[in-house]
């Protein structure tokens, strides 16, 4: 398994940084471009765009009704190989080969080898986390997908937001404990026991993991919770969120 998640390490940065470049390359570069005019920013520049199915940062949000098993799985598979999912373990590794810890192996801290490996590491237990939820929420008919709170006051929302990490809902709409989101954190602080250097594969580094894997599911529900506020805030300024190349079908603005 190891393997193969590093050999997709070695390919997956290249390929959309190749695609990004060719998306943006002029077709035609004999014509020279249209003279600038003034004209009001287009909302679309304006939004972050969405994936279909969700992405780590904006969803899932639950905005209709039950999941069918093919919806949650194009929701998985879009999220698991989406575009930030790939891109972030790239710069997760790069920022752990500057900084490693004194206790790892000159195999995990110096050469290109080295580097793989820590992006396997930063891919696997994200891999691992939505593998998990996924097989769980279908096999339990439980729907994890976060739903925004009716309060307008920041507190009650940011208490929803947490409380939405323990418990979510189940196909049918009633509340229930989040068994998918408990399943793919531990499958997230585990999964490291199985090719991490001694000294981090051990009972006390997986328990430590899966407590910020649960902190990160936290942590993205308070950020789709406010996610509206941000936007409008970078539209009254003008500004556009980074974006990286991807396909026009993994896509979409997120509703009015």
């Amino acid at each position: 398994m190891c393997a193969h998640i590093l050999l997709m390490g070695r390919n997956s940065p290249v390929l959309v940084f190749v695609l990004g470049s060719l998306a943006s390359f002029p077709i035609n570069a004999q014509n020279p471009p249209p003279p600038l005019s003034p004209t009001a920013p287009r909302p679309q520049d304006l939004q972050a765009p969405v994936a279909t199915a969700g992405d780590p940062w904006y969803a899932p949000v639950a905005i209709t009704g039950p999941q069918s098993f093919h919806d949650r799985l194009m929701a998985y598979a879009i999220v698991t190989v989406g575009p930030r999912t790939l891109f972030a373990p790239f710069v997760g590794a790069g920022i752990r080969m500057a900084n490693p810890p004194s206790a790892y192996p000159p195999d995990w801290r110096e050469g290109v080898d080295a580097y793989f490996k820590n992006y396997g590491n930063a891919l696997a237990p994200r891999v691992s986390k939505d593998t998990a939820r996924f097989l769980t929420a279908a096999f339990l008919h439980e729907d994890f997908r976060y739903r925004p709170s009716t309060s307008r006051n920041p507190l009650v929302r940011s208490f929803h937001a947490l409380a939405f990490t323990f418990v979510d809902k189940s196909d049918s709409g009633h509340n229930r404990i989040a068994v998918a989101n408990l399943v793919g954190a531990g499958a997230s602080g585990f999964v490291g026991n199985l090719y991490l250097p001694p000294g981090f594969n051990n009972l006390s580094h997986a328990e430590t993991r899966t407590a910020f894997a649960f902190g990160g599911l936290a942590a993205q529900n308070l950020l789709r919770e406010f996610i509206p506020d941000l936007l409008k805030a970078t539209h009254k300024l003008h500004a556009p969120f980074p974006r990286i190349p991807v396909p026009e079908w993994w896509v979409k603005l997120p509703a009015n």
